[in-house]
């Protein structure tokens, strides 16, 4: 939380897409990232998951990672993970206060919230002596600071319609901002949903950025959903994985991180089948289709994420039934086509509409107004309502902004929160 005061004042320049100050941070720092090799994950969902699975079997394997995820869901500390674990309060604060300290004395540029949150994963991978930093995109990919790493691996998981007014308003526009991670030589493995017959246009924008630098494009290997387990092609050969991360959508996620590892191997990382094993069915990954009592919780927060939880929600529930909806998201989103989703899960008068403690978060009034459903005073309000409407048996699902299911979880679980953060 101290790492979280010194570095909130920088929230208000808010985000500037570009990698000019990010190098010359990173230079006056002695450029961590050239010396730090590094798996490079963009996409529109599921980046967070295979960046959290690679993570894992890195781990397993014995190398000592370091993780860069954004943004935090409870505790601002989450965002830089040293062998699975947040980076220490006290190391944040202090990393926090050297940053700001030198941008006020001018040694270092003037940085956005997330270029400064950027160059204290960098220091903090450093001090740690990482053997692998495993690093998710936090915007397009092209202009997003974490772009300015030396990858031995770069992955794209899915290109879908979300963030158009950044990022363009075709799947051409958004494919290629997140190709710009791509490197000269250095293999992008793409998840199955860009194979060309299920998204041609976002694979044919991917390709042509590709070319342009000579990036071999590799495709996540072929993946069957057997019961609780998941058949994948691992080097060379068909295995069988238990993930620990539910339902189909994962199975995807599974498979690209499976192809993003084989990547990783030919580069000359050893890894072997049961540092694999270990570590997919070891991976923990909050609020995605996470399961807690009675409460479903999965950041499903734009068309794409939501359709998938409603696909999942068969084999993630195991025959329970849903009886109510909490839902809040930002108003920059799809509405139309996330309210339509949400009339697959339950039906409205079982939806309670909240909003996270965030500017640009649709208030439950405007939700219920344009919608349907109940309208509650805040995360905690709706999770009570929500609860007390349900029969035996029945499950809640929370969904919607990260930073809405954040604080619904933190309200369930009883957890102090650190404040929400969108970049």
């Amino acid at each position: 939380m101290r790492a979280l005061e010194r570095l909130a004042p920088l929230v208000k320049q808010g985000m500037v897409l570009g990698l000019d100050a990010m190098r010359a941070a990173l230079a006056a720092s002695g450029d961590p990232q050239s010396r730090i090799p590094a798996v490079h994950i963009a996409g529109t969902n599921g980046k967070g998951s295979v960046s959290a699975t690679v993570d894992a079997v890195l781990r397993a394997q014995g190398l000592r990672t370091g993780l860069y995820t954004s943004p935090h869901l409870h505790h601002f500390v989450e965002r830089v993970r040293i062998d699975g674990a947040p980076i220490d309060d006290d190391l944040a604060a202090s990393l926090a206060a050297q940053i700001t300290d030198a941008i006020a004395d001018g040694t270092l540029p003037s940085l956005t919230f997330f270029e400064a949150v950027t160059l204290l994963g960098w220091r903090a991978f450093e001090r740690a002596r990482v053997d692998l930093a495993v690093l998710e995109v936090g915007l397009g990919g092209r202009l997003d600071a974490t772009t300015v790493c030396a990858p031995k691996v770069t992955v794209i998981t899915r290109i879908a319609f979300d963030h158009m007014a950044l990022l363009g308003g075709t799947l051409d526009a958004i494919a290629r901002e997140k190709a710009g991670i791509v490197k000269p030589g250095v293999p992008c493995v793409l998840g199955p949903d860009l194979h060309p017959s299920r998204n041609a246009e976002a694979r044919a924008a991917i390709e042509q950025v590709a070319a342009a630098v000579r990036a071999p494009l590799v495709d996540a290997p072929p993946f069957s959903v057997e019961g609780d387990t998941v058949r994948v092609r691992w080097r060379g050969a068909d295995t069988v994985l238990r993930p620990s991360l539910p339902g189909p959508w994962h199975a995807e996620n599974l498979a690209t991180a499976v192809g993003a590892l084989d990547a990783l191997v030919d580069a000359g990382v050893s890894i072997a089948e049961n540092a694999l094993q270990q570590g997919v069915s070891s991976v923990r990954w909050a609020a995605r289709m996470e399961r807690l009592g009675d409460v479903l919780f999965d950041a499903a927060h734009n068309p794409d994420g939501l359709a998938a939880l409603v696909d999942a929600l068969p084999s993630v529930l195991h025959g329970a039934r849903v009886g109510a909806v909490i839902f809040g998201v930002s108003r920059d989103k799809d509405h139309p086509a996330m309210a339509s989703l949400l009339a697959r899960i339950v039906g409205r008068g079982r939806w309670f509409m909240a909003a996270a403690d965030m500017p640009r978060a649709a208030t439950a009034r405007e939700l219920t107004e344009a919608y349907g459903g109940t309208a509650c005073d805040s995360p905690a309000d709706a999770l009570a309502r929500a609860r007390a409407s349900v029969a035996p048996g029945e499950v809640v699902v929370v969904c919607g902004s990260i930073f809405l299911v954040a604080a619904v979880r933190a309200a369930l679980l009883g957890i102090a929160q650190d404040p929400s953060i969108p970049m």
